[in-house]
């Protein structure tokens, strides 16, 4: 039968592979230059409040945390470096905007460290909502809240729509009773994936392939075109 903590792993999906864990962020080295040479003179001129100038903000925050620090992040960065660096103070669509490597300005390490500060924030909020009392509902509700407080870009990822109806069906089967449902058609076709995944007793590996999902991402795809990194071959 699929467990709760399975399907919840799914909330991480977009995140981090380690989610919620403090360690070095690990993707391929790249140089100070090749870091710098990410920023282009059109982020300057990004609209106030858009992804672009988010992904502007972050480029200029990442690269004052290098120079603070006299290096430049590679494989070998540790999480308190990456904390050095300034990840935490990231408002939500900063890291987003690194994440979905906006404009193409981040490095692989540097999108992998952003995934690991979501995850350790969404770490942080179990473990302040005393999961063990209530078999977690109240730590998925407040995951919930977490998810919807996203941007609209952010909204607009299916690894958003992922994560968000993972953490609404294991909020589900923890015993939450509130209506928590989106109105985004996606979100609630992979919610019949889930119901496909538990009918048949399977677990979280099972998800990809229920027709339900495949039907997801065809919306999804067809809404927009294939972005934000998602494999349509899967």
């Amino acid at each position: 039968m699929t467990s709760i903590s399975g399907l919840f792993a799914n909330t991480f999906s977009y995140a981090s592979t380690n989610a919620g864990q403090k360690q070095t962020a690990a993707s391929k080295p790249e140089s100070v230059s090749a870091s710098l040479e990410k920023t282009t003179p059109e982020t300057a001129k990004a609209a106030p409040g858009s992804l672009a100038s988010a992904a502007a903000t972050a480029r200029e925050k990442i690269d004052a945390g290098y120079a603070k620090l006299g290096t430049t992040g590679t494989t070998r960065t540790t999480a308190n470096e990456w904390d050095a660096i300034g990840f935490p103070d990231f408002d939500r669509q900063m890291l987003y905007a690194v994440i979905s490597n906006e404009g193409g300005m981040f490095t692989d390490v540097e999108v992998n460290a952003a995934k690991n500060e979501i995850a350790n924030r969404i770490s942080d909020i179990i473990n302040s909502n005393d999961p063990l009392a209530d078999n977690g509902t109240k730590a998925f509700r407040a995951i919930l809240d977490f998810y919807d407080a996203a941007s609209d870009e952010e909204k607009s990822s299916f690894e958003w729509a992922i994560a968000r109806a993972s953490a609404q069906k294991s909020y589900m089967l923890s015993g939450g009773t509130e209506n928590v449902g989106t109105g985004n058609r996606v979100v609630d076709k992979l919610m019949q994936a889930w119901d496909q995944v538990v009918a048949r007793g399977g677990n979280s590996n099972d998800f990809a392939n229920m027709p339900a999902y495949r039907e997801a991402l065809t919306w999804w795809s067809q809404s927009n075109g294939g972005a934000h990194h998602v494999n349509l071959n899967v």
